[in-house]
């Protein structure tokens, strides 16, 4: 259908499905300040200004919009200096996010300015309350909002003609309580912990140039503009759109896969299978080499292990046509028995989760029983150090699987360039690891391969996986044109890798001066489908925190340690 949009006070006509929500018709025009966060408009980095009032563009349809004004980022400000032409500047919010430090990844940036603006334009002298509440449709996993809260305030100051130094860049400082305060838990009982904890000041130095001073962030101008700065931020000529078929199934083979009906829809260009690919076994976790774990996935394989496991692969010309295409292949499954509790992994008659031939073991690794990693380590002489101890203390702890929810997903773009080289554009933390890892997956030499890390919109070490870079690259191979897979934000809660759930018993000895005599861990780790980064985050658990708990005299020159683990699959 054809459609008029009205996007910063200029017409736009557009000839597309009606299916097409406005952020798909803003991006594809070029506006790459409005963002994909998820499909519901619940991280709110899609926000957009409709006739002045903040909307999700994600959750319109353009037909929608049709008839009305739509405002966004790139509409505000520009950099003051552009050659011999000037120009007005940036908007104040857009100043004082980036003077007060607001913009960390800078992803939601564009859409918590907007949300500001509409406030402002409003309701010009608001308190920190209002402000909190009309940015509190944009989630932010950087910032913890104290900064934008007060870049906003900043900008109302100035608008209104005031001076805004009296709104503080600098968080206000946290009052130690005294010694007689008492330490309250939330279900109102005192808490065991009644010592304030000792605060010790940075003497004062002679004034540097620049240590101990703020500093704008160096891409802060291009971030607050909305400037395409993220990975999925361009248009290629011919770019087709990638699509994961995944398991529906916690454990089976595939028994039979026919993609014939998916490659006769029109649009889909090509579709992979695990007999259309090399069969080679890696690890996803980007790491050092030698990857301190197991290698023991595979791009496709024949066997799935978790729901969400990936089955096939589809590029199309739209993201449409892909995922219409993964409805048309035929899969039959052997159902096997399923591991869904740690606690059961090891036991002798549990199923084997890897029974591959081509698993590669790492250290203590063992796949028969279904163990991706094991650690023990004793320093000092915990039984000792428990006989010594006046009270003993023993609790089991279970901590979830945890989410990383950076705002931006995992997104990948991969094409060849003029020398041959396979160019992968990655939301990536590490760019130099995917280009080793990825080579022997793609029949590459690392020289042949180029890694683009460009600004990416939070990792929290999530995107430390070579997730999923290597769907795009198998595609870009097998149909020669540049491929885009973007993560929905589904696939990040079932088919990415999250932190892993652990049980933790802990057991402390002390003194009643305090003192830590010993302390002894246990961690029961379940690693899920692969063991990427079992050794690693479960060895952080025991090394980071053990070490910090330590008793004083001869306990701090001889502790007594105990920290033993086991990570397994399920």
């Amino acid at each position: 259908m054809n459609i008029t949009l009205k996007i910063n006070g200029i017409e736009h006509a557009i000839e597309a499905p009606a299916s097409t929500t406005l952020l798909a018709a803003l991006r594809g025009l070029g506006f790459h300040g409005v963002k994909f966060g998820d499909e519901q408009g619940l991280s709110g980095a899609d926000t957009i200004l409709l006739d002045g009032r903040p909307v999700n563009a994600g959750s319109l349809l353009a037909a929608q919009a049709q008839g009305h004004a739509v405002a966004t980022i790139e509409a505000l400000g520009e950099h003051p200096e552009q050659g011999w032409r000037k120009t007005d500047g940036l908007h104040p919010l857009q100043k004082a996010f980036i003077e007060s430090g607001a913009i960390q990844c800078g992803y939601c940036t564009p859409a918590q300015i907007l949300a500001a603006k509409s406030l402002l334009e409003k309701n010009p002298n608001p308190g920190e309350g209002e402000v909190r509440e009309a940015i509190s449709g944009v989630l932010c996993r950087c910032t913890g909002y104290l900064k934008p809260v007060q870049a906003v305030m900043r900008a109302a100051a100035v608008l209104r003609g005031e001076d805004p130094s009296s709104v503080s860049a600098e968080q206000l400082p946290v009052e130690p309580l005294a010694p007689e305060d008492k330490l309250i838990a939330d279900d109102g009982s005192p808490v065991a912990t009644k010592v304030t904890p000792k605060i010790v000041l940075t003497p004062q130095t002679e004034t540097y140039q620049t240590v101990g001073k703020p500093e704008k962030k160096v891409d802060a101008i291009k971030l607050a503009q909305g400037k395409p700065a993220f990975t999925a931020d361009v248009d290629m000529r011919g770019m087709l759109y990638a699509k994961v078929l995944r398991s529906p199934h916690a454990h089976a083979k595939i028994k039979r896969i026919d993609a014939t009906k998916a490659l006769a829809l029109q649009g889909v260009v090509s579709v992979l299978t695990w007999r259309d690919i090399p069969r080679v076994v890696y690890s996803t976790a980007g790491q050092s080499d030698p990857i301190p774990g197991p290698l023991d996935s595979f791009s496709l394989d024949h066997k799935v292990r978790f729901v969400g496991d990936r089955v096939a692969f589809v590029a199309a010309e739209t993201p449409e046509i892909a995922e219409k295409a993964l409805s048309l292949i035929e899969v039959e499954y052997e159902i096997l028995p399923a591991i869904l509790d740690s606690r059961e992994a090891m036991k002798p008659d549990a199923i084997k989760i890897h029974d591959e031939p081509e698993y590669v073991n790492f250290a203590d690794s063992n796949p028969e029983k279904n163990l991706a990693a094991h650690i023990r380590i004793d320093i000092g002489d915990v039984n000792k150090g428990f006989a010594e101890a006046d009270e003993i203390f023993e609790a089991e702890y279970e901590v979830p699987k945890v989410q990383q929810a950076h705002i931006e997903p995992h997104v990948c773009v991969t094409y060849w360039d003029e020398d041959d080289r396979l160019v992968i554009r990655t939301s990536t933390q590490v760019p130099f690891h995917a280009r080793r890892m990825l080579a022997p997956v793609l029949g590459l030499p690392v020289k042949r391969i180029r890694v683009v890390k460009p600004r990416i919109g939070g990792g929290f070490g999530g995107k430390q996986e070579v997730l999923m870079e290597d769907v795009a690259a198998h595609l870009t191979i097998a149909t020669k044109r540049p491929v885009i897979y973007e993560y929905s934000r589904e696939e990040e809660f079932i088919a990415a890798r999250s932190r892993h759930p652990m049980r933790v018993k802990m057991k402390t000895g002390v003194k009643k001066d305090g003192t830590i005599t010993a302390n002894a861990m246990y961690a029961l780790s379940d690693t899920g489908a692969y063991g990427c980064h079992a050794l690693t985050v479960t060895g952080n658990t025991g090394h980071k925190s053990m070490a910090l708990y330590v008793g004083d005299g001869e306990y701090r020159k001889s502790p007594n340690i105990q920290f033993y683990a086991d990570v397994v699959y399920t």
